[in-house]
């Protein structure tokens, strides 16, 4: 019998992954009600909150950013190795730092952070699982008071196409929802498509 393969929910800040994930939850719920793939919630705002990090701080100061960063991957690592052979379905991944320190950290940030044990535990996982990146909607870009937000729809694209080239640069294989995909249900089916033709014996698994 074939182990599912673990689900990243990946991309810029409102492009819906949250949603995404909580969707996928129920419908692999009803498609397999005996698989379990362990929910990993965004880890970056518990960091924000116990550690009195603002936004500012990343906009203002390169070397508080990176600070903030190299806190949320290691928090990322140490949820993901809590069990390490446990599939997962992850809201954001050990991507997401890298992409901010890339944005907002000093010029040796990303540097820094793929040269960490934590990096390479966690892009050794991703290159084994399903990727999928969210793609930014102009109409979805709202301030939620906590994350750092794009000014406009030129930086969001801009953060877009920097998560596309820390994935490629380390050898991730990802697939982008296609932007005309907007309804959830449409974005669900998506996914669902890519984890059956990926996960070999997922039909096995939910029977």
């Amino acid at each position: 019998m074939s182990r599912p393969i673990s689900v990243y929910i990946v991309g810029a800040q409102c492009t819906g992954k949250t949603t995404l994930l909580h969707a996928l939850q129920a419908a692999l719920s009803r498609k397999c009600p005996s698989l379990h793939l362990r929910p990993i919630t965004e880890v970056a705002r518990k960091i924000l909150r116990e550690r009195q990090f603002t936004r500012d701080d990343i906009t203002d100061s390169p070397e508080r950013a990176l600070e903030l960063q190299q806190l949320i991957l290691t928090a990322q690592c140490k949820e993901e190795s809590k069990d390490p052979f446990d599939p997962v379905l992850c809201d954001r991944s050990g991507v997401d730092p890298i992409v901010y320190a890339v944005k907002y950290g000093p010029p040796q940030g990303q540097e820094i952070l793929e040269s960490s044990y934590y990096w390479k535990y966690l892009r050794d996982r991703m290159r084994k699982a399903l990727v999928v990146l969210c793609p930014p909607q102009e109409e979805w870009l709202v301030d939620d008071g906590t994350r750092l937000m794009a000014r406009d729809t030129a930086e969001w694209e801009d953060m877009h196409r920097t998560f596309v080239q820390v994935l490629e640069t380390n050898g991730i294989v990802f697939q982008t929802i296609p932007r005309e995909l907007q309804d959830l249900e449409d974005r669900v089916d998506f996914v669902m498509g890519l984890w059956d033709s990926l996960a070999r014996g997922a039909r096995s698994i939910c029977t």
